[in-house]
Parts: C-alpha cells; sequence; structure tokens
C-alpha cells in the first residue's frame, strides 16, 4: 500500500481522469469558492458519462464556507449534493479506485496525498455514502472523552503521517504516540489507522 504526494496540478489531473464517477469529501472548514477539487469536478458535468456527487456536513450548509446559495448552484449544474451526519476529510474518490486526501482540511494549497487501488478504498466509500445518521450517534460521547492532544494525534492518522514523523512534530516519545493511537483506535473501533482518522473526520472529532 502507498500513497504519494501530488500537487494541485496533479489532483486536477486525476479527477479530469474519471470516467464514471468523482465523489468529493468537503468539510466546511474552508470557502467552497477556488478549490481545485470543486473546480475540476464541475467541469466533468457536462460529460454525461461522469456522475459527480459532494458530501457536505448537514451541521455547516448554510455557513459562509457552505452557502445554500452556491451549493443549490452546483445542483443545477449537474453536481449531486448530499448531506452526511458528520465531517469527513477534504477527499477524492475517483472511479472507486483512486484516493485523493487533502493534506490541509481547509483547502488544497499544501498538496494531496494519492493512491490507487488502495485496500481501504471500499471502506472508504461505503462510509461516505452511508446515509444512516445513527452512525454518528457515537460522537457526542466521544466528543467529550478526547483531550486536546487527542485530536492532535487523529489529525496526524487523517492525514496518513507516519507514526515517528508525528511522534517528532508533536514532541512525543514513539512508544508514547503509539499507544495513543491504539487507544484511539479501540475508542473509535477502527481497524487501522487511516480508518481512525477517517472516522475522527467523520463524526466532527478533528476540531
Amino acid at each position: 500500500m502507498q500513497m504519494n504526494f501530488a500537487g494541485q496540478a496533479q489532483v486536477r489531473q486525476a479527477i479530469h481522469g474519471a470516467r464514471s464517477e468523482v465523489l468529493l469529501a468537503v468539510p466546511g472548514e474552508g470557502p467552497l469558492e477556488g478549490q481545485v477539487d470543486v473546480a475540476a469536478a464541475h467541469g466533468l458535468t457536462g460529460n454525461s458519462g461522469v456522475s459527480v456527487r459532494m458530501y457536505v456536513p448537514a451541521a455547516a450548509r448554510g455557513s459562509a464556507a457552505l452557502p445554500e446559495h452556491r451549493l443549490a448552484a452546483l445542483a443545477r449544474e449537474g453536481v449531486e449534493i448530499h448531506s452526511t451526519p458528520g465531517r469527513s476529510p477534504r477527499m477524492v474518490i475517483i472511479d472507486r479506485s483512486v484516493v485523493v486526501l487533502a493534506r490541509n482540511q481547509e483547502d488544497w494549497t499544501e498538496g494531496a496525498l494519492i493512491g490507487h487501488h488502495l485496500p481501504f478504498t471500499p471502506m472508504l466509500v461505503r462510509s461516505l455514502t452511508a446515509t444512516d445518521p445513527a452512525d454518528d450517534a457515537v460522537a457526542p460521547q466521544v466528543k467529550e472523552e478526547l483531550s486536546a492532544l487527542d485530536r492532535q494525534v487523529l489529525r496526524q492518522l487523517a492525514l496518513g503521517t507516519k507514526d515517528e514523523t508525528a511522534a517528532r512534530e508533536m514532541g512525543l516519545a514513539l512508544r508514547t504516540y503509539r499507544r495513543m493511537v491504539a487507544r484511539l483506535m479501540d475508542t473509535l473501533d477502527a481497524r487501522s489507522r487511516f480508518q481512525a482518522g477517517y472516522l475522527a473526520g467523520q463524526h466532527g472529532l478533528l476540531q
């Protein structure tokens, strides 16, 4: 399994290469306008062979970052808008085989991590497209239990940062960092580090 760094031009190129479907996860933590993922996917809506679906957190709809009039305009232009009960990491899933994960949740200025045919891609698709609000029921209780340091660890997991790098950036011993990761994975009932980071984003636990 490998994810490689990609700049904004590569993100745009990957989206433009879609053959059947583009799924956009927009966390609502930065402006909708000027985002490379939205602009590139919007450019595909005239192609009848490509479905473009955008997933936005219900709680952020109508905010300055996700104004309803702009979402409505995108919908009129062919983008399917779906509300999710929690926040997802800023990412794009192309043809259910390519995952592009932004390194910065507000925008794509810091580039992205991109991976092809990753083993957890089906799980990401299922989690993103699930519409059962009950999935968000664990969020309030877990949110109360998380410390600021826990949230930092979860953000590192969502970004796919290596343990050694994350521990160094946070000023923690590697063993301490890994113990925290194991505890958080257990709390979120996650089977992998990336899944823990993803679920944290989905349930709004990264803030």
